[in-house]
């Protein structure tokens, strides 16, 4: 089965672009890395429907974190009741579908802490708002991901 995630981008990419994960633009994680036996565009239909933000997503940096099991993923988290009630919706959704795993099951539901994966081209300081306009169904390849669909909120571009 495929991996997948559900990102919120401050910075649009395109369809189809494949990139090194260790150089992934600037995100806010809505629904970290899951497979399920469901074709892509089931995973792009649900997606569609449970994320359809009706405004962008707007944050709140808060304080840095680690996350990853060994704690040496360094985060920004993210103050954003709009990105937590985006990820139970998209949990419902996701978790109907077909075979459907979560890669880290401490990472959904009630263990979801909204973040910014920090990096040497991705800094965030804390206080600081911003917006992200996009929302990206991503398929991950090993050490590349791929974006699969770019969902744009109403009245975003």
């Amino acid at each position: 089965m495929r991996s997948y995630a559900v990102v919120a981008l401050f910075h649009p990419l395109e369809i189809g672009a494949t990139i090194s994960r260790r150089a992934w633009p600037a995100h806010i994680t809505l629904a970290s890395n899951f497979t399920t036996a469901s074709t892509p565009d089931q995973i792009i239909e649900v997606v569609t429907e449970a994320a359809p933000a009706a405004v962008p997503l707007n944050v709140r940096f808060g304080e840095e974190a680690l996350f990853g099991p060994n704690h040496d993923v360094r985060v920004r988290l993210v103050e954003s009741g709009q990105a937590v009630s985006v990820h139970m919706r998209l949990t419902d959704q996701l978790e109907s579908l077909p075979g459907f795993v979560p890669e880290e099951p401490a990472y959904w539901r009630d263990g979801y802490r909204p973040h910014l994966t920090l990096g040497p081209s991705v800094t965030a300081t804390e206080g600081n708002r911003e917006t992200a306009n996009s929302v990206a169904v991503i398929e991950i390849l090993d050490s590349d991901a791929k974006v699969l669909a770019l969902l744009h909120p109403r009245g975003a571009r």
